[in-house]
């Protein structure tokens, strides 16, 4: 196997991977959006012009993301680490600004390269438990996203109860 690692271990990078790239790149927003409601910083249309940047931007990634893992210089890895270091960089720059034009170009390059991380690590991982025989750990790599929609969720809220 690649890399050393054990398809138990890849089967978990994948899990953890599709956590971040979905919960935090693509669902965090979701529970957030009434907190900033109430907050006055969007209404509803603000909320839904954000979620549908958020959406172009993660059909965008979808659709150029194999020809990017094409064209990466470096292995799969790499690719996936990239895209989800900007994940987390540009869904947390939008506490940095009050500015809801900021936060639309913001949520569209989250959306992007969150489905990049997701098309990178799929490829990735499911590829390399294929050749290891244990192509059936490819679920858990897929309950990552479960996983990071409900994690994303729990932490909204225990930050607005707390």
């Amino acid at each position: 196997m690649r890399h050393g690692r054990s398809p138990s271990a890849l089967a978990l990078a994948g899990l953890l991977a599709l956590a971040v790239a979905m919960g935090v790149g693509r669902f965090a927003f979701t529970p957030m959006l009434p907190l900033m409601m109430r907050d006055g910083l969007l209404d509803a249309a603000g909320g839904a012009e954000l979620a549908a940047a958020n959406y172009a931007g993660y059909l965008l990634g979808a659709l150029t993301a194999a020809p990017l893992a094409r064209r990466w210089p470096g292995d799969p890895r790499s690719l996936v680490l990239a895209s989800l270091l900007a994940t987390a960089l540009l869904t947390a720059a939008m506490a940095a600004s009050a500015s809801p034009l900021v936060w639309l170009g913001l949520r569209a390059l989250a959306g992007l390269v969150s489905a990049w991380a997701l098309v990178a690590t799929t490829g990735w991982v499911l590829s390399a438990l294929a050749q290891a025989g244990r192509s059936s750990e490819g679920g858990w790599v897929f309950a990552g996203v479960g996983s990071g929609i409900c994690t994303a969720g729990q932490q909204v809220w225990a930050g607005a109860a707390g």
